[in-house]
């Protein structure tokens, strides 16, 4: 069985498909935040994108508006309260609305944990855990005082439901998350808020593979996946679009790992 090319979501979903909703992407001028933007101003949303620097959020944003819909970028550090608080007021002032929020800021380093420093698990573990934490609290106020509902997508990874050699900061942060959505769903869902999680396994992206290189991957798609490729942004683009729509209207809680299979026991031949 060959695992071929997911198709663009625009071949797979219907155009208008989340018209009338307004989608905050944290960590969205870049991989899979770069590509999740852009499929939900393909599919009607408006699109708001933060990250920590306005290099790449920019031409992001034209690209959105270039669509159709409006666009927002907006700087911020969401290791921070307040200025996640200012990047909320931000996209409610540019944009009018919130209803969908996607948790895509991350972190990461190789390092084993005996040499792992308090600083370096700071950073990951702010960055993936209380950045995740700042913006549902944040985005979810709105949600919950415009008493209409709303979607939050956190992207998790495979590495928090197993061991993460050299990435115990990463994996720990990434548990917790899962955890949070989990909470959030049950205490959220008296609102309509309903909080998801999805898990990428090995994406290839630019900054993936510039610390794996190509012979690390072929060795990872030989040993470790049930799939023959590595994942692709597109493939976490479909799962999180099904999440933000009206297809995903009893979905809450949930967990789903986008990784050809990674967290399968190996075939014992």
């Amino acid at each position: 069985m060959s695992f071929g090319e997911t198709p663009p979501s625009t071949d797979v979903f219907a155009d208008d498909l989340l018209t009338g909703e307004t989608a905050l992407i944290t960590g969205g001028g870049t991989g899979i935040g770069k590509a999740l933007a852009l499929a939900y101003a393909d599919h009607g949303a408006d699109v708001a994108i933060a990250s920590r620097s306005m290099e790449h959020l920019e031409p992001v944003a034209e690209e959105i508006e270039s669509k159709g819909v409006d666009a927002c970028a907006t700087t911020v550090d969401v290791r921070e309260p307040d200025a996640v608080d200012a990047m909320v007021e931000t996209v409610l002032e540019e944009l009018g609305d919130l209803s969908i929020l996607v948790n895509n800021a991350g972190a990461n380093f190789l390092s084993p944990a005996e040499t792992l420093s308090a600083n370096g698990w700071r950073s990951v573990v702010g960055t993936i855990l209380d950045g995740t934490a700042n913006c549902t609290f944040a985005a979810g106020e709105h949600m919950i005082e415009r008493e209409d509902g709303g979607a939050i997508i956190s992207m998790g990874a495979t590495n928090s439901v197993r061991g993460a050699p050299y990435h115990a900061h990463s994996g720990a942060g990434k548990a917790g998350v899962h955890n949070l959505m989990q909470t959030i769903a049950a205490e959220w869902a008296e609102y309509g808020i309903r909080a998801n999680t999805v898990a990428p396994g090995v994406i290839r992206t630019e900054g993936v593979m510039e610390v794996m290189g190509e012979a690390v991957a072929e060795r990872v798609i030989e040993d470790d996946l049930a799939a023959d490729r590595l994942g692709t942004p597109a493939d976490c683009v479909s799962v999180a679009l099904f999440l933000s729509s009206p297809a995903a209207a009893y979905v809450t809680g949930s967990y789903y790992a986008v990784d050809g299979g990674q967290l399968l026991a190996p075939t014992p031949m």
